[in-house]
């Protein structure tokens, strides 16, 4: 029987939420600043994976946005996005809004959300250039080895050099949203 890609990239059972609560809490324990965004959370949320933002606009209602990748800086994430595909969502943290963002792995949906407060978007670096070119490839070809057509993943993480900003995010808590039972929970030593 010859394996396709499609099973390949596919665990074999969704990740847990208690098993990624556990996981993370130890690394938490072992962390000796006392900061979520440890060595191993900036691996995970840097190794190409779908990236959901969220603020609140004005009107206290959610504003979502996708990034398309993330890159570590002097323990803040800068969060890669294209501005007009989420124009409302910066301007709401133009305004102050607390951000979450929520880093998914598409494979085994082991999810982690970071919230904390956001910084004024800027335009993207080099070094930002670069993590984006990294972590999209790898998104895309996670998607295809899951069996979605190359012309639909290639579009996922489509984008311009000139629409690109970049969000930093000071993370002040980590919540597990991997889904099922003990989703949302707060990621604690």
């Amino acid at each position: 029987m010859t394996t396709t890609p499609a099973t390949t990239l596919r665990s074999e059972q969704p990740a847990r939420p208690s098993e990624d609560l556990a996981a993370w809490s130890a690394i938490l324990r072992g962390a000796s600043d006392g900061s979520v965004l440890s060595s191993e959370m900036i691996a995970f949320c840097t190794s190409g994976l779908s990236v959901v933002m969220a603020a609140r606009g004005s009107n206290g209602r959610p504003i979502a946005g996708l990034a398309l990748a993330a890159r570590a800086d002097a323990g803040v994430l800068r969060l890669m996005l294209r501005r007009p595909a989420n124009v409302a969502l910066l301007d709401a943290i133009a305004q102050g809004s607390a951000v979450a963002a929520t880093f998914t792995r598409p494979r085994d949906h082991s999810a982690v959300q970071l919230k904390g407060r956001a910084g004024s978007a800027t335009p993207a670096d080099a070094e930002d250039m670069a993590a984006l070119a990294t972590q999209t490839a790898q998104f895309r070809e996670v998607l295809i080895g899951m069996g979605y057509s190359p012309a639909f993943s290639a579009l996922y993480g489509t984008y311009q050099v000139q629409e690109i900003v970049t969000v930093p995010l000071m993370t002040e808590r980590a919540f597990v949203q991997t889904p099922g039972p003990g989703a949302g929970s707060e990621i604690r030593p």
